[in-house]
């Protein structure tokens, strides 16, 4: 067993990021990935449960949802499997953080067309449903000015066109010279496998950078490398993931958190005809492009030239091992 748990299981990530001991960490993490100005000096967590404004509609559950001194709303996910849309989840999930702040109890004026030319004012209630932390505020008018929110998706995969571990949009005019549209709704996405120690533009000389490492490797540390040894965040951050410092209670959730991580990789990696080599390559190469990002000419073309089901079967059995393209072309030589 490691050393260190995988933070990026749902168990993992939210046992050290959405503890309110560890609200440090959480606040040191955003403040790095988003560089917001003015940083974020305090930080609390705010209900991960929004409710939709009628009951036929999609609730919004986030791993975190967190709210800082100026009410601003930071909202992070972390995905481990592909989704089609994680996009559109974003701004989906980003709708509740902004509803939210329209004051309860606010009441709007509609104007309707009488059989006479002009117009009466009609008072009624607005609907609004709550976020439990904010006070109810009566009043019949609001300028409409919105606290920012912050979207953060942590993935396991790449996604289509990506070139960097981390990015960043705004909204911004489609036509020259781009300027920036609105500044108070970012979304941001964390791609993991993208993220190459060896790289010169991923030193871990970089703070963001040493995150993503820790993110990405924590589960395969035997020990806490020497980058971090004099950060105390981080060593905040390793001493609760090793698993030596874990009840039998916190054990047992974290298994149940890694086996639900395997069994949807077996679910990907089963071809609807296990008879075929032809369908198992697909998977292959499926998942790893989910992990490591696009797949390089190389191993497509290894990967595809393989004939044999039982070894195929072998490369998938060390599948969870394998965090880079250069341990996977010595494996595919060795095999």
């Amino acid at each position: 067993m490691s050393r260190f748990m995988d933070v990026t299981t749902d168990f993992g990530f939210k046992k050290l990021f959405g503890d309110e001991a560890n609200i440090d960490v959480t606040m040191n993490l955003l403040n790095t990935v988003l560089e917001p100005q003015p940083p974020i000096v305090a930080l609390s967590f705010a209900n991960p449960e929004q409710l939709p404004e009628s009951g036929d509609q999609r609730i919004g559950i986030y791993d975190l949802l967190c709210r800082d001194a100026a009410g601003n709303r930071f909202l992070v996910e972390m995905q481990k499997s592909r989704l089609a849309f994680i996009k559109d989840r974003m701004v989906y999930y980003s709708t509740f953080p902004i509803a939210v702040q329209a004051p309860k109890g606010l009441k709007r004026y509609q104007y309707s067309p009488p059989p006479a030319a002009d117009f009466i004012l009609r008072e009624t209630a607005e609907t609004t449903y709550g976020d439990d932390e904010d006070e109810a505020v009566m009043a019949t008018e609001w300028d409409y000015e919105l606290k920012a929110v912050y979207c953060v998706a942590i993935l396991g995969y790449a996604l289509n066109g990506s070139t960097t571990a981390v990015s960043s949009n705004s909204l911004r005019n489609d036509r020259p010279p781009h300027t920036l549209f609105y500044d108070k709704l970012k979304f941001v996405t964390v791609e993991l496998s993208l993220f190459d120690s060896r790289l010169p533009e991923y030193s871990l000389d970089h703070r963001l950078n040493k995150w993503l490492y820790f993110l990405k490797h924590s589960a395969d540390f035997e020990r806490i490398p020497d980058v971090y040894i004099n950060d105390k965040i981080f060593q905040k951050a390793f001493w609760m993931a090793e698993l030596a410092n874990f009840t039998p209670r916190e054990r047992q959730q974290y298994q149940i958190s890694v086996k639900r991580t395997r069994d949807t990789y077996a679910a990907l990696t089963t071809s609807h005809d296990l008879g075929k080599v032809e369908g198992k390559i697909e998977d292959l190469l499926l998942l790893f492009a989910q992990k490591l990002g696009a797949v390089p000419d190389e191993i497509d073309v290894a990967i595809r030239s393989v004939n044999d089901l039982d070894r195929l079967r072998t490369i998938m059995a060390h599948f969870m091992k394998i965090n880079d393209w250069e341990t996977l072309r010595q494996y595919l030589v060795s095999i």
